[in-house]
């Protein structure tokens, strides 16, 4: 059996460096249910939720989790997990759902992804100084390149990202490149895939100080191929970036978008204080 040749330079993926992983979860309050608690019940469950969340918050070097309430959508809260493991992030996932407070909760979706840079001008100016063909050199230089990338201390913080405490607001949204006959992403040469990225990373940086941006890669992991998560100290911000990118030759021509959801951190305080809010039936 012939093995497959190793891939051209202008068919090349992106080499990628991969960081913390993410889970989105998307939650609704079973208010109906809530009502018919008994309130001790119901406010020490609260409680505890909160205290969790406040642990969650203060997570360290193995990642954190943030609760957000959600306008829109139809649903009431967003939960971030981060962390630097998959077996970490089930943990987390098994914490909210197996707490007093995950019988008062439903979990609409949840979403699997994995902090990613993709680096198109790395791979590019590699592919001038080794053929891709040759897999051994290809694939050494690629490793070298990779480890030198990750030895720098901001690729370092990129990849294990924490929300600014000045940007409590939080925009999220799956989205995918474009597999149409005429754009599709995936059939472009890596010359053109790097230009296309260089001009979308360019508008990108207009908006630093003002956005901060995650990257999550799921391919192989969710329904998507990436995560966009973005925090901004005004959620008018995440309007601005993304009209402004709409028009941007990455996005316009070959980006698709799925649902967005915009909310805001919650402090402990602010989460044991939900219970006066909770309607009358």
């Amino acid at each position: 059996m012939t093995s497959r040749p190793r891939p051209h330079a202008s068919e090349l993926p992106p080499a990628s460096l991969e960081g913390w992983y993410v889970l989105h979860q998307s939650i609704e309050l079973d208010w109906t249910g809530l009502q018919r608690t008994d309130p001790g019940e119901a406010g020490e469950a609260l409680r505890r939720f909160a205290a969790l969340a406040e642990r969650w918050s203060a997570g360290a070097e193995r990642g954190w989790s943030g609760v957000y309430r959600v306008a829109g959508s139809g649903i009431d809260f967003l939960i971030l997990h981060f962390r630097d493991t998959f077996d970490r992030l089930i943990e987390a996932d098994g914490e909210m759902k197996l707490s007093a407070w995950g019988d008062h909760v439903l979990v609409r979706e949840e979403y699997l992804s994995v902090v990613e840079l993709g680096l198109y001008s790395l791979t590019r100016e590699l592919s001038g100084r080794t053929d891709p063909e040759d897999r051994e050199a290809w694939d050494a230089a690629v490793a070298d390149a990779l480890a030198e990338e990750r030895r720098k201390g901001y690729v370092r913080r990129r990849l294990a990202p924490r929300q600014p405490e000045h940007m409590p607001y939080v925009c999220t949204y799956p989205m995918n490149k474009r597999r149409n006959p005429g754009q599709n992403w995936y059939t472009l040469s890596l010359e053109e895939r790097a230009e296309l990225m260089a001009a979308h990373g360019r508008l990108g940086r207009r908006f630093a100080g003002r956005i901060v941006q995650v990257i999550s890669g799921s391919m192989g992991l969710d329904d998507w191929e990436w995560a966009v998560t973005l925090w901004a100290a005004d959620p008018l911000e995440f309007k601005a970036i993304i009209s402004e990118m709409r028009y941007d030759g990455a996005s316009a021509e070959y980006a698709d978008f799925g649902p967005f959801v915009v909310g805001k951190r919650m402090v402990g305080e602010e989460i044991e204080g939900l219970l006066p809010s909770v309607p009358a039936r």
